[in-house]
């Protein structure tokens, strides 16, 4: 097994960087080599440009790729929709920012997209609630990790 130092040096960076991130992050990982496991996450963090202050996020996001570092550091920048408090809020604000809403088709069960500034006019033209979004739909697009992270299934 590879010291940390050793590692550091094979790939270029400051030995007292990666102790201090393995001393945060070893203990988060549930595979049988943590060690491995939290120095192969740091040079694929490297590596891909993930941002230090979305460590938390990419640890998230490495359980839900099945500890995969590889297919993690991969698919996060596409896969990676922030920290929220819940999926209904993200999907409100995203609905909100894009103006487009979906809904399942009751009879046909199909996904459509429609505009969120018609079915806004639709409901205030006929008095109706304004609909919440379709959980169902975004459910089967997204998943939220333990602290909060979206990430979108890819």
């Amino acid at each position: 097994m590879k010291t940390i130092k050793t590692f550091a040096d094979e790939h270029g960076f400051e030995a007292t960087d990666v102790w201090a991130f393995t001393a945060q992050w070893v203990n988060e990982m549930d595979v049988d080599q943590p060690l491995y496991a939290v120095l192969e996450s740091y040079r694929v963090m490297e590596e891909n440009a993930i941002h230090e202050r979305d460590t938390e996020a990419f640890m998230d996001y490495l359980a839900q790729c099945s500890w995969d570092v590889e297919q993690a550091g991969r698919q996060f920048a596409d896969a990676f929709h922030g920290q929220w408090e819940s999926l209904e809020e993200y999907a409100e604000q995203t609905i909100e920012d894009t103006g487009f809403m979906s809904l399942k088709a009751e009879r046909t069960g199909e996904e459509v997209w429609l505009s969120y500034e018609d079915v806004l006019k639709f409901c205030r033209d006929n008095s109706l609630e304004t609909p919440k979004p379709d959980m169902s739909v975004w459910e089967s697009e997204y998943t939220v990790s333990r602290n909060g992270y979206i990430f979108a299934s890819l």
